[in-house]
């Protein structure tokens, strides 16, 4: 897909379909702006049959002497903050795309006196475009009855005033943030034959490899992860057939704050059938997007790379599968974690904070000033949040204050939960430090299983991320915290030097 700018008004310019933004209750002037006086009385003739307002989501798809118009609301004018205005795009494009057109133009909007400007509206329009126009990774083929979805092959941005170099850089990053999270989408839908954990270290180095040296790929397996004593991911690893690996990818610009290591810690699992702690056949069947918090963080270092965002990044992904053979670990096991802590198996199933754990650990000892672990890790948080948000935990205020604000810039929800101390005696083992399961009958499953994680966060901060309402959803992956953690380094870019 091809981003354009061209300084002209938007209904002279050829193309497929126009996309004019309008604000609640102004479309009478807006059309009289835009269109000859036929079409606008037309046009508002039109939109008021569709009942359209222009409030957020409202669109109303119809035809003026020059072609095919989709009016898409902005609500207040007052009001237009930065999730509005991306809802707002997203029901224009997405109309777009319904009507299967390739050449779009969309009129640059009428900036309200605060909130949404230029390089907000560019990025968002970048973004929104390239994620509307993705198609889900698939393997129909065209002798099964395929037929190949109609795409977006051009988007032009009608500009009538302003500094055009602004939007051009704000389009440019958009659409780098929208192919980072469509890769993720991609990773996460990928059959597990295939995204094993050896793929997903291939797709690791291939991102590096394209970075031009921005970002360094070192990949421990085998000796090195027996050396490093990581033994939860190990031993989640045992039932296998395929060998566990450690990604470690580390981008570090020279313009960076040097006291400041920001690590992504991504759940890997590439399949999780839940071992000898079997899950049934319905909490199984998609256990392929296991590694989803994996995919984020990957995703989230190419485009924070890509951008040239100065803060130092560093992403682990502890992948392995989680299977079933006569070596597979076991109920009452106990293992000596990387940190030196020892951990009895409650439960198989709860093997992604074993994988975790590690991966924190080899964070910490490797200049992590600040941790942000994204994992799909427990079904508990998804009866508590639904499909919406995320559930967010932390062991210090002032970092997930920033992850809050990332989230707000990037319009993924997110919702802190406590870590009250009570919650730590769910974890408590007679025979080891901790257990790996808070157990079914204390509750809290996404509360004890943070819990679990912040022992090995220590005194680092660290926020958890639980991403397993919204990492896959109707079948599709999500992409979710891709953003989030892109908006992320940017907030950290942003702060005072540390002295």
């Amino acid at each position: 897909m091809k981003f354009l700018i061209q300084r002209a008004q938007p209904a002279t310019i050829a193309a497929d379909v126009l996309l004019v933004g309008v604000y609640e209750n102004t479309l009478q002037t807006g059309a009289n702006s835009l269109f000859a006086s036929a079409d606008a009385v037309r046009m508002v003739a039109h939109a008021n049959a569709d009942r359209f307002t222009g409030k957020v989501g409202q669109v109303s798809s119809q035809f003026s002497s020059t072609g095919r118009v989709v009016l898409f609301g902005l609500g207040d004018r007052n009001s237009l903050s930065g999730e509005q205005l991306r809802d707002a795009l997203e029901a224009g494009f997405k109309e777009a795309k319904r009507l299967k057109v390739s050449n779009i133009v969309v009129s640059e909007i009428e900036y309200p006196q605060s909130g949404v400007d230029r390089t907000q509206f560019g990025r968002l329009v970048g973004e929104v475009a390239g994620l509307v126009d993705y198609t889900m990774l698939n393997y129909k083929t065209e002798k099964g009855g395929h037929k190949p979805e109609s795409r977006f092959a051009q988007v032009v941005v009608a500009s009538v005033d302003g500094d055009d170099a602004v939007l051009k850089a704000a389009l440019a990053e958009g659409r780098t943030i929208a192919q980072s999270v469509n890769t993720a989408r991609d990773l996460v839908v990928t059959p597990p034959d295939i995204m094993n954990p050896t793929q997903l270290a291939a797709e690791a180095k291939k991102i590096a490899d394209a970075s031009a040296g921005r970002i360094v790929c070192v990949l421990h397996t085998g000796d090195d992860l027996k050396k490093l004593n990581a033994n939860g991911l190990l031993a989640v690893a045992q039932g296998s057939a395929q060998e566990p690996v450690l990604i470690e990818l580390t981008y570090y610009p020279a313009d960076a704050d040097p006291n400041v290591t920001l690590a992504l810690v991504g759940k890997s699992v590439t399949f999780d059938s839940g071992g000898y702690d079997m899950k049934p056949a319905d909490g199984m069947r998609w256990m392929k997007s296991d590694m989803a918090g994996g995919a984020a963080t990957l995703a989230a270092i190419n485009a924070i790379a890509a951008l040239r965002i100065p803060v130092r990044v560093k992403v682990l992904m502890a992948a392995t599968d989680n299977m079933v053979n006569e070596k597979a670990y076991r109920p009452s096991e106990v293992l000596h974690m990387m940190s030196g802590l020892t951990v009895e198996v409650d439960n198989t199933d709860a093997e992604g904070r074993l994988t975790l754990a590690d991966a924190i650990e080899y964070a910490k000892l490797n200049g992590a000033t600040h941790i942000v672990d994204v994992a799909t890790l427990t079904g508990a948080v998804r009866v508590a949040l639904g499909t919406l948000g995320a559930g967010g935990f932390s062991n210090d205020d002032a970092l997930f204050a920033l992850v809050d604000t990332a989230s707000k810039r990037s319009g993924e929800l997110i919702h802190r939960f406590p870590l009250w101390a009570g919650y730590a005696k769910a974890n408590e083992s007679k025979i080891a430090d901790l257990k790996n399961s808070g157990g079914a009958a204390f509750g809290a499953g996404h509360i004890t299983a943070a819990w679990f994680l912040r022992k090995f966060a220590g005194d680092t901060p660290w926020v958890h991320l639980d991403i397993a309402g919204v990492g896959f959803k109707d079948e599709e992956g999500t992409g979710w915290g891709v953003r989030t953690l892109v908006e992320l380094a940017r907030v950290f870019a942003e702060q005072p030097r540390q002295s």
